[in-house]
């Protein structure tokens, strides 16, 4: 259990190995007198390893006389022995300590607030909204919830689609993503263009009312008038109306990817190296003998924590750090599979893009081999509406 842990941790434990031929006998001697010890394990027929208490290492030594096994000591482990280390230097240890619960303190509270994304929203209305929900700054953080905060923001702003909070040391981090604005809709007695809402090659062009200014076979650019509002005939007086029309034109959407030729497959050997981090408030303390001893590795973390109480979060935590140790082989893909794997990941990504009206009439898929990989380009070609009405003042037009 995590408290047992932590309460190791800050009576003083030893890492020991204990070798002789009667092992079973003093584990059994050790039990009988109330001697905790834990993760044992045997290194061969002769030899074991184990952890035990400061006090219990000094009663074990007791049994080895009657058992005639040895005992050696290899990694001293916990508070205690870290500050023996200083009990000649009092005020150093002092200052230490009261340096340590000064850290805590000060990182126990949120002192920044960051808000990211908001365009339309301005940071002061924001700001606001938090300060109602208590999140402002010197709050004590281990009482914030992240996702009290990201409910109480999108019900105070319907203009929010999405809201992501971090807190991280003495910040708070706050990313938005609005919503995106409906375009305008034009009333039909109100005088407006038709213009390109994005880039293409005309191939279809109607005008039900106003002027058609462009034909097929044009590229249009975004933006770029299709349909005018303006009708100006001669020996008329100029007219302006709201266009109507169909506007079809063949876009293009593109999408890259590469993929590599060999595929590395990490094969644990079995060796295993643990790191301890022991966490209070942004302070940590590292319990682990030298550094990592192999040159490849894949990582497993896991962080245990104490459990809330009465909604606040205890500033203690431990992270786990398995290192296992990796040997990697390489196996060649098949071409034929790569470039399928990548034909089918770029048409599912490109089609997200097109638009529901849009048709697919033409698509092309380019392969390139490069240094270790292979790169398909996707060009689909679609027939589309692409025309938007666009208010314009008849003012400016005259």
């Amino acid at each position: 259990m995590l408290i047992i842990r932590i309460w190791n941790f800050f009576r003083g434990y030893v890492l020991f190995r204990l070798e002789g031929l009667n092992l079973e006998r003093t584990l059994n001697l050790a039990i009988e007198d109330g001697i905790y010890l834990w993760d044992i394990r045997r290194i061969d027929y002769t030899t074991i390893e184990g952890k035990i208490g400061g006090r219990g290492y000094k009663e074990l030594r007791k049994i080895l006389k009657k058992t005639g096994c040895r005992s050696k000591i290899k990694m001293k482990i916990g508070f205690p022995f870290f500050v023996f280390k200083l009990k000649r230097k009092k005020i150093v240890a002092i200052g230490l300590a009261l340096s340590i619960l000064l850290i805590i303190g000060f990182t126990s509270f949120v002192w920044d607030v960051e808000i990211q994304g908001n365009n339309n929203i301005s940071k002061k209305e924001i700001l606001e909204s938090l300060e109602t929900i208590g999140v402002k700054s010197g709050v004590f953080k281990y009482t914030l919830d992240a996702s009290d905060i990201k409910d109480g923001l999108l019900i105070n702003h319907e203009k929010l689609a999405w809201v992501g909070v971090e807190i991280k040391g003495t910040k708070i981090k706050i990313e938005v993503v609005e919503k995106e604005e409906q375009p305008e809709r034009v009333e039909k007695d109100t005088p407006c263009h038709i213009v390109a809402k994005k880039n293409g090659i005309i191939e279809k062009i109607v005008a039900k009312s106003g002027d058609a200014v462009v034909k097929k076979g044009d590229i249009v650019k975004q933006n770029q008038l299709l349909i005018s509002g303006k009708i100006k005939r001669e020996e008329m007086p100029t007219r302006f109306v709201h266009s109507l029309g169909e506007v079809y034109a063949r876009t293009y959407y593109e999408k890259s990817k590469v993929m590599p030729i060999f595929k590395v497959k990490k094969i644990k050997t079995g060796r295993k190296y643990t790191k301890r981090i022991f966490k209070i408030g942004s302070t940590s303390f590292t319990i682990a003998k030298g550094g990592v001893p192999f040159e490849k590795y894949v990582i497993e973390v896991k962080n245990k924590s104490l459990t809330k109480w009465r909604n606040i979060k205890f500033p203690v935590e431990i992270v786990i750090e398995h290192y296992f140790e990796i040997v990697e082989q390489k196996k060649k893909v098949p071409e034929d599979v790569i470039k399928k794997s990548l034909k089918d990941f770029l048409l599912v990504n490109v089609v997200k893009d097109i638009p529901e009206d849009g048709k697919i009439i033409k698509r092309s898929i380019d392969y390139k081999k490069q240094s270790g990989v292979i790169k398909g380009h996707l060009i689909v070609e679609v027939l589309e509406s692409i025309g938007m009405e666009k208010i314009f003042s008849i003012h400016e037009e005259e």
